[in-house]
């Protein structure tokens, strides 16, 4: 079916070519003082266009009848996803917590996102016409708080300078969640032993208590962030450790990353033992900013009467606590993450044939299904229907009105959309749920898939957090 789109690319194309090809030969003729024909006319200025045009045409048409058929194909060993023959991974997931617009906790969140996500307009946002747009803020986040976290990056600045919007949302946001995941972790830590007293060869030796593992912190900010401000917002972390009393008998070690790159948070999830140290991952990221807004009203993106599948703009924070090797109170099992390129030719369902094949192989025929899939589908075409695709692929008896959570319909997060998911699979498996599955889309790296499973010594458990714990008593 020929749309107007198409048609006018079409005659854009045969007017560039006539316009070169008339252009390059009249200027042809000028410069050499010729005077053509009318053979030489009729073929310079007519035929020859024609003939590049026939010839473009016809190349374009074989591509096309080529990639129609490569797709028509089943998946061959060589378009299969490489998977590594090393086993699951285990994470020694220990406590999450989030602020997003679905939910203040993960439980809320969980439970906001399987319900039908209706897109609001926001009170002051506008666009260039004046209109309000559709946005996704955080409920709870005052002024109070935006100007707090004003005030305390100029007095660790020691100046007055000016905070873009997002970033001072972004840290309103990411502050409570850090200080929930510290009341996890010296909630975790083990009790610091006495010290014990033995005498050798006639001498007197004390030995010091254990001391709990080094603590590292990964923190992902905006990709607006400069990063001269990564140190501010490290004395502003640092700052928060000393109130709790956790920086005495910690070696503690932030690193600060703002790339706007989901793939890199997914291979490091694959990998994410480095020694015997806990680790606090946290992600923030803000789209409630007029900068934000004119970037992607600029790009034609945003969800409007005039675009309804384009994104809503959100907010929101996320982080997990990891725990070292030898803590077996969170142990998870991950299957993956799995990078599956998908290339434009490939129709949805030659895409979800290869993200099943790299969750579901041959050799693993006996795998639980997954009753919950969590995605960043938003309203853009075919976002969720991709990610039902492959829900009732990996399960056909999921019900994809409530067992599918397109996070990404809630609110476009940005740097913190991976964070949100996993802090969802975490309290998705605390709920009961045997395995949960992701489907993370980046239009440029592809697909990211993986599955999450409790390991067995947990399957039966359903104690509260340390923290939780804690409060209680």
């Amino acid at each position: 079916m020929v749309t107007l789109g198409k048609a006018l690319k079409g005659i854009l194309l045969i007017a560039i070519v006539f316009a070169l090809f008339w252009a390059g030969t009249i200027l042809f003729w000028r410069i050499r003082n010729t005077d053509p024909g009318v053979g030489e006319s009729v073929g310079w200025l007519l035929l020859a266009p024609l003939v590049v045009l026939v010839s473009v045409w016809s190349l374009r048409r074989w591509r096309r009848n080529r990639r129609a058929a490569t797709n028509d194909k089943p998946d061959t060993p060589a378009q299969a996803p490489e998977i590594s023959d090393a086993g699951p991974a285990r994470l020694n997931l220990l406590a999450a917590a989030l602020r997003l617009p679905a939910g203040e906790t993960p439980a809320e969140a969980l439970q906001g996102l399987m319900k039908p996500q209706v897109p609001k307009l926001h009170g002051t946002l506008r666009d260039a016409q004046g209109l309000p747009l559709f946005a996704a803020p955080v409920p709870l986040l005052s002024a109070e708080a935006l100007d707090a976290v004003t005030l305390e990056l100029n007095r660790q600045a020691g100046m007055t300078m000016p905070v873009e919007e997002s970033t001072r949302r972004s840290l309103a946001l990411l502050l409570p969640v850090f200080d929930e995941l510290l009341m996890e972790l010296a909630a975790a830590l083990p009790e610091e032993g006495h010290a014990d007293e033995r005498v050798i060869a006639g001498l007197r030796h004390r030995s010091s208590p254990t001391r709990p593992a080094p603590v590292l912190v990964r923190v992902m900010l905006p990709a607006s962030v400069s990063p001269s401000l990564f140190p501010l917002c490290e004395k502003m972390m640092r700052g928060r450790v000393e109130d709790l009393g956790l920086a005495a008998g910690l070696g503690w070690r932030f690193q600060f990353d703002g790339a706007n790159d989901g793939a890199a948070f997914w291979a490091r999830l694959a990998r994410p033992v480095e020694g015997e140290q806990w680790q606090l991952w946290l992600a923030a990221d803000s789209l409630i900013d007029p900068a934000c807004i004119q970037r992607l009203q600029r790009q034609d993106v945003l969800m409007s009467s005039r675009t309804p599948e384009g994104i809503v703009p959100g907010e929101g924070a996320a982080g997990v606590l990891l725990g070292p090797a030898g803590t077996d109170a969170g142990v998870v099992s991950c299957r993956g993450p799995y990078e599956v390129a998908t290339g434009d030719v490939d129709s949805p369902q030659a895409q979800v044939r290869k993200m099943t094949k790299a969750l579901r192989p041959e050799q693993a025929p006996h795998q639980p299904l997954p009753d919950l899939l969590i995605s960043n589908a938003d309203y853009r075409s075919g976002s969720f229907e991709e990610a039902a695709l492959l829900a009732l692929s990996l399960n056909p008896e999921l019900d994809a009105s409530r067992q599918l959570l397109a996070l990404g319909r809630a609110g476009a997060l940005d740097n913190a959309m991976p964070m949100a998911m996993l802090a969802l699979v975490w309290q998705a498996l605390r709920d009961g749920h045997e395995t949960v599955a992701i489907l993370f889309v980046d239009e440029q790296r592809g697909r990211q898939v993986a599955e999450f499973i409790v390991a067995p010594l947990q399957q039966n458990q359903t104690q509260p957090s340390p923290a939780a714990a804690a409060e209680s008593e």
